[in-house]
């Protein structure tokens, strides 16, 4: 199979599933989704090291953690989504800082 009939493929079958995706996200089973998608990606995911510069009303702070995703696009995004802004907006609430803002992150090298 050459690599134009692959790609045929692949968006023959994104047009296929993006209407039923659609619906169903509109329906009640929308966090059943995420649920399922959360654990596919813990159990098959790649683990990523994100590195992050905050700055708060308290200066800079250069932060590393790990995520675990399926692209790098998606590493960054869970990065922001899962546990810079939770934390940060924690902080936040507690008074510990007045507010935040998120300078850079990127994938540390492997």
């Amino acid at each position: 199979m050459d690599i134009n009939e692959l790609e045929k493929r692949i968006t023959d079958l994104e047009r296929r599933f993006f209407p039923i995706e659609k619906v169903l996200y509109e329906t009640e089973l929308k966090e059943s989704i995420e649920v399922k998608k959360s654990e596919d990606i813990e159990r098959d995911g790649t683990n990523y090291t994100i590195s992050a510069i905050i700055e708060t009303d308290k200066g800079n702070k250069n932060i590393q953690f790990n995520v675990k995703a399926w692209s790098e696009k998606q590493a960054l995004y869970l990065a922001n989504n899962k546990v810079i802004y939770p934390q940060m907006s924690r902080l936040q609430s507690e008074g510990k800082i007045r507010w935040f803002k998120t300078i850079s992150k990127q994938i540390v090298n492997k």
